[in-house]
Formats: structure tokens, C-alpha cells, sequence
């Protein structure tokens, strides 16, 4: 009986969970978005080389890669909150040894090691949603997580400029004692949830993505893997492309780059909170994806032309808005078009993502030694043939329910 009553709902606390969980992912997301400013141009200062620095984020999201569903799957053993909290843990301790770093391979090790263990964070927080939330509002609460990391990466590249101009590492030691602070509210206030145990047998991550690649939504998961990575190569390199093309200090560029971020970070987030829905609405996923692919693209190549911060702000806002078409109506695609699957199907979706973040900051490092404009012509020409693909006949429209089972 007691068994049954554990798995006949969502635990009555919710509400207040929901509340709790907002305001922790929006600290750590922008504790998270403070360091992002200054990273390259702190790394650059110590030593590291353009292919160096890229390689520190590729290292970063590949340890997220491998430890996410580790993480996620001792969530369900032993509970949210401690694996929650060893998250916020991950993140305090790699940005101080980050901030204290005097050589590349101390670089390297704090965030190998920020990646092993902040991976425990997101996945057990959107976890945490489906105990706390019925299926009514799961959708509802996976909105306001969207909207808490939305908010705080937005806020927190301009709060790691502004620190950034008295000191590079500042901004490490403040998103530290921001990841503190979260850990503090969350383990004081945050119930730990009612857990459903769930007997289906999965498939193999091997075995999900030979169907992946099989199947009728192929296409849009080889989007989102081109996309993520294209994104991921400018996301590695445009700091040191603004220091080199408009001859910037260290610590002027900072916050001009935590400027950039914030204007990206806005009008991605006017997309995603008030138009993409509409759009979808009336063009339909599939247009909408092909129309992101092109924004995207075009606003790689402008990047190239620009001379003065303000050019590469407006620039790299409109690469940032088509990317926020593109994420979303892929999402959507694969939610429908996939009922009785859309758990799996949107992780098949978040491993080629997670791929392309992989593999795109060690391309953008390794290209710009080449030439610093050819990160985002390479993006470009990725996003334009991936475009072209989509019109060649190979790809049909996606009929209805073609991802389930």
C-alpha cells in the first residue's frame, strides 16, 4: 500500500519546490554566465593558446557528456537533493581553483573537473521537476527552468564584465560564493521529492542513436548537431576575435564581451519567450528550423566584417537569433512527432547537441591559428550545406508520430 501511495502522484510540496528550484538554477546560471566574459581572455593571459583555450571547453562539455546520466541515474538511488548539491559543490570549487590557476594545466584540471561534477546539477534538477509536477504542469515547470537559466545567463555576463575590469579573476571567486550561496538555499529549503521508480527497460545509449541516425528525424538531430557546433566555435573564440580585430586590453575587452553577452542573451530571450510559439504557430517547425539555419548563417558572416564592438554585438545577436528559432522548433518537432518516446527522443537530441559542443570549441581554437575570421565562415558554410541537404530530396517532410515505437 505504502509502495502504491508513493507512486500515485507528484509530491504536494511542488509548489514551493518549484519556487526553490527557480531561484537555484537562475544563481548558478549566473553564477556560471559571470565567468564567461573573462575566461578566454584569463587563460590567454597565463599562456594558453587559441586551440588551448578551446580545448578548455570542449574538455568541460565533454566530461558533461559522459557523467550527465551517471549523475542522473544515482539521483534516482540515493536522491536529488545530495547529487543537486554535489553539483553546486563542482561549480564553487573549480572556479576558486580556476581563479587561483598560474599555468594551463591547472586550467585544464579545474574545469575537467568543474564538468565531472557540475554535470550532477541541470539533469537533476529537471528530475526534480518530473517528481514534483503532474503531467498538466510538467510543461509548465520545464518553462520556468528555461526561463530561470535564460534569466541568469543574461544577467551574469554583464555583472562578470563589470567585475572583470578590476580584476580577471574576480569574476571566478563571485560565481564561487554565488554557487555557495545556492547550495545553502537549496539544502535548507528544497524538500527532497518523491521518487517513481520506473520498470521499463531502456535502450542501450548505443542502440538509441542507431535509430536516431535511421530513422525520419535524422535530419534534425544532424541540425542540432551542426548547429551546437557552430555555436560552440564562436562561443570559444569571439572573445579573443574582439581583443585581436578591435585591439582591446584584457580587461577593457572583458567588459565589452559581458556587453555582447547581455545583448545576446536578451534578444534570444524576447524569441524564446514571446515569438518563436507564434511563429511556429504559423510556418510550421520544419520552415522555421530552414529560416534559423539562414539567420544563423548570415550572422556568422557579418561577425567577420565588424570593426567596432557595437557591429559585433548587433552581429552576433542575430547568429544568436537564429539559433533560438532553430532549438526550440527542433524540440517541438521531436516532442510530436514522437508521443510514445519523447523522453528518449529529446535525449538523443541533447547527446548531438552535447556532440557538437564537444567538438566545436576544439575546431574554433584550432582554425583561428589560420586565420581569425575563418571560425565563423567555417560555421557558416556548415549551417548553409546542412540548409542545402534539407532541399536536396534526401530529406522528407516528417509525417506524424514517425518517432515512436
Amino acid at each position: 500500500m505504502a509502495t502504491a501511495s508513493r507512486r500515485s502522484g507528484p509530491s504536494p510540496l511542488g509548489n514551493r519546490a518549484l519556487v526553490v528550484l527557480f531561484l537555484a538554477i537562475f544563481i548558478v546560471m549566473m553564477g556560471f554566465g559571470i565567468v564567461l566574459p573573462v575566461l578566454q581572455f584569463y587563460a590567454r593571459d597565463i599562456g594558453a593558446t587559441p586551440f588551448q583555450i578551446g580545448l578548455l571547453a570542449t574538455s568541460y562539455a565533454f566530461m558533461q557528456f559522459l557523467f550527465a546520466p551517471l549523475w542522473g541515474g544515482l539521483s534516482d538511488r540515493i536522491g536529488r537533493k545530495p547529487v543537486f548539491s554535489v553539483g553546486l559543490l563542482g561549480y564553487a570549487v573549480s572556479f576558486v581553483i580556476f581563479g587561483l590557476s598560474h599555468q594551463v594545466w591547472q586550467l585544464f584540471f579545474a574545469r575537467i573537473l568543474g564538468g565531472v561534477l557540475s554535470a550532477a546539477t541541470l539533469p537533476t534538477a529537471m528530475a526534480y521537476i518530473g517528481d514534483t509536477t503532474s503531467e498538466e504542469r510538467r510543461g509548465g515547470g520545464m518553462g520556468m527552468m528555461g526561463a530561470a537559466m535564460g534569466l541568469g545567463f543574461t544577467i551574469g555576463p554583464g555583472i562578470g564584465g563589470l567585475l572583470g575590469r578590476h580584476s580577471l579573476s574576480l569574476p571566478f571567486f563571485v560565481g564561487a560564493a554565488l554557487a555557495v550561496a545556492t547550495l545553502l538555499l537549496s539544502w535548507g529549503s528544497l524538500p527532497e521529492p518523491v521518487r517513481h521508480d520506473s520498470s521499463a527497460e531502456r535502450p542501450s545509449r548505443i542502440d538509441a542513436l542507431r535509430r536516431a541516425l535511421g530513422g525520419p528525424l535524422a535530419y534534425y538531430y544532424v541540425v542540432t548537431l551542426v548547429a551546437a557546433f557552430a555555436l560552440a566555435a564562436l562561443e570559444a573564440t569571439y572573445a579573443l576575435f574582439a581583443q585581436d580585430r578591435l585591439h582591446l586590453s584584457s580587461t577593457g575587452g572583458a567588459g565589452a564581451i559581458g556587453v555582447v553577452f547581455v545583448i545576446v542573451g536578451l534578444v534570444q530571450a524576447a524569441i524564446l519567450g514571446g515569438l518563436v510559439g507564434r511563429l511556429i504557430s504559423r510556418w510550421g517547425e520544419e520552415r522555421l528550423v530552414r529560416g534559423g539555419l539562414i539567420v544563423a548563417a548570415i550572422g556568422y558572416l557579418l561577425v567577420t566584417t565588424t570593426h567596432d564592438i557595437a557591429t559585433l554585438a548587433i552581429y552576433a545577436a542575430i547568429a544568436g537569433a537564429g539559433h533560438s528559432l532553430m532549438r526550440p522548433s527542433i524540440a517541438s518537432l521531436v516532442s510530436k512527432r514522437s508521443p510514445r518516446s519523447q523522453g528518449l527522443s529529446i535525449g538523443i537530441m541533447d547527446s548531438f547537441d552535447s556532440l557538437g559542443r564537444i567538438l566545436g570549441p576544439a575546431w574554433g581554437g584550432w582554425i583561428y591559428h589560420a586565420g581569425i575570421a575563418l571560425p565563423y565562415i567555417g560555421a557558416a558554410a556548415a549551417l548553409v550545406l546542412t540548409l542545402g541537404f534539407s532541399f536536396s530530396g534526401a530529406v522528407r517532410h516528417v509525417p506524424a508520430h514517425a518517432g515512436s515505437e
